[in-house]
């Protein structure tokens, strides 16, 4: 009779709690295994991201400089003496914003010029001392126009130590003079370090070349450190290209939980301890599995909410350098057409409109303040457009203290001007109205331009609606896609978009923002 009971325990109780023992635990390792490949997957996507974000400050300056054929003209001008070029020198720091625009972004570069008028020095280099430089070696060798170019030297900063250095260089040849002029950008390589520490993944991933560790987001990388060497990684969970201005570099992340290649080793002990709590008390199963299940979410929450912060920081690096530089060139035209002196004028007014906005300690601000932005703005284009371009601002006196995030109505306005009024013959009205209907806020911004089609509206709206960090990266409307992304952030994606647009009339595209998401300013 015992060893009937035995066997009835044994058959109608161990062995099932085994089994599903096995099921369970098993499910939770494949759970875990999975889970693991998308935290590396997100940080990979995330510190690309943020590598993009930082070579695209450099490359938006080097392609301003690239056009630019006032900086042409300079380059293979030639100069009657040192005093001569000195006293040119000097104007032409002054005529240009080259300067303000490197140091917005933390940059500084050096132009090697095919000209032996010029003196050697500051911002300006004959191009024969660039020759055994790494760098410009690597640009010939490679036969490329444009690209990056890690280095680990201090022959063209003067530095007392070796650093590590990150370079973009651009061959200068969108006009032909006949001569060979190249941009070499010096991009902050503890800055870049820094902006990928501060994500605060727990995986630590890596940038490479085919050689070398570049990038990390883990500790212990020094800019005073030579590269070091691949070879070094172990326990890589997963890599991903990443194709940076025509090179090809590889992210790879660490699994840090692949330390234990034998499964047994790491998860023996586990389960004969389980199987014995199995049989003693069983309920302790149902807890382990409760605790596990509940770590996973806690974990995934906090994942989510680093990458969104991640993502937040990297749409601020965007926004003022794209509304920058689509104003100063509708006021460069402007210039070049009519050549009036009022320019520099404007473009001061300008610059302080810049300054601004140039600090991002809060991303929120007031609409009053919103509006007071707009209207300078609108007074810029009028300055472009004159008699074409009439507006007004209306805004209810309750609404004017609500906060919104910066920019964001002076972008649906920008993208009238361009896309409603540039381009139509007779003159037209901007209108932005804010006032509260049914405890939403309602943002109007109507143009009385162009209009759009029945297809392309709804395509546009679409893209508001939808909009999301990935369609950044796509051309067209970036400034709109941008502004929806935030105002879905602030307010969890409760904000409401509509357009009506006719074809020669106009368009007006409405905003709803539930009033329990607004705060009040100052």
């Amino acid at each position: 009779m015992k060893k009937k009971l035995i066997i009835l325990y044994l058959v109608f109780t161990i062995i099932p709690l085994a089994i599903l023992d096995a099921v369970v635990i098993g499910g939770i390792l494949r759970s875990e295994e999975t889970k693991r490949y998308h935290e590396m997957e997100n940080v990979a996507s995330a510190v690309k991201f943020a590598c993009s974000t930082e070579v695209d400050s450099a490359a938006k300056l080097a392609n301003s400089i690239y056009t630019s054929k006032y900086i042409y003209d300079f380059l293979n001008m030639k100069f009657k003496s040192p005093l001569d070029y000195y006293d040119k020198y000097r104007d032409f720091f002054n005529d240009t914003l080259i300067g303000g625009l490197a140091a917005q972004n933390d940059l500084s570069y050096i132009l090697y010029v095919d000209n032996d008028t010029m003196i050697n020095g500051s911002q300006f280099r004959r191009l024969a001392s660039a020759y055994d430089e790494p760098w410009y070696r690597f640009m010939k060798e490679k036969g490329l126009k444009s690209g990056l170019f890690f280095d680990y030297n201090t022959k063209t900063v003067g530095l007392d130590s070796n650093t590590r250095k990150i370079f973009f260089f651009k061959v200068l040849d969108y006009y032909d003079y006949g001569s060979e002029n190249v941009l070499l950008i010096d991009i902050d390589y503890g800055k870049f370090s820094r902006v990928l520490m501060n994500m605060n993944y727990d995986l630590n991933a890596y940038v490479c070349d085919n050689e070398k560790i570049l990038l990390t987001n883990g500790k212990g990388m020094s800019v005073a450190k030579p590269y070091e060497n691949v070879s070094m990684l172990k326990n890589i969970g997963y890599t991903t290209d990443m194709q940076v201005y025509n090179q090809l570099l590889k992210i790879h992340v660490v699994d840090k939980y692949g330390e234990i290649n034998n499964w047994w080793e790491r998860w023996g002990a586990y389960l004969l301890a389980l199987a014995l709590l199995n049989i003693i008390f069983p309920i302790l199963l149902i807890i382990r599995i409760n605790r596990i299940a509940f770590s996973y979410k806690i974990r995934e929450q906090a994942m989510i909410m680093t990458r969104q912060h991640a993502e937040l920081l990297a749409l601020h690096s965007q926004i003022n350098p794209h509304f920058l530089f689509n104003a100063l060139e509708s006021i460069r035209m402007h210039s070049i057409i009519k050549k009036e002196s009022e320019t520099a004028y404007m473009i001061e007014k300008l610059a302080k409109l810049q300054r601004q906005y140039t600090e991002w300690d809060e991303d929120n601000t007031t609409i009053e303040n919103e509006a007071d932005f707009v209207s300078n703005y609108l007074e810029l284009q009028k300055y472009r457009f004159g008699d074409r371009l009439s507006y007004a601002i209306e805004i209810d006196p309750d609404c004017v203290k609500y906060l919104i995030p910066k920019l964001t109505l002076v972008t649906f306005v920008e993208n009238a001007c361009i896309h409603g009024i540039e381009s139509k013959t007779s003159n037209g009205w901007i209108f932005l109205r804010i006032h509260e209907k049914n405890k939403d806020l309602i943002i109007e911004i109507e143009d009385t331009g162009n209009g759009m089609s029945t297809e392309e509206s709804e395509k546009l709206l679409t893209s508001m609606r939808g909009a999301d960090i990935s369609m950044l990266k796509k051309k067209g409307r970036v400034g709109v896609i941008n502004a929806c992304i935030r105002l879905k952030m602030v307010t969890e994606d409760k904000v409401l978009f509509d357009i009506d647009s006719e074809e020669g009339i106009g368009t007006i595209i409405n905003i709803t923002i539930p009033q329990e998401y607004l705060k009040r300013g100052v």
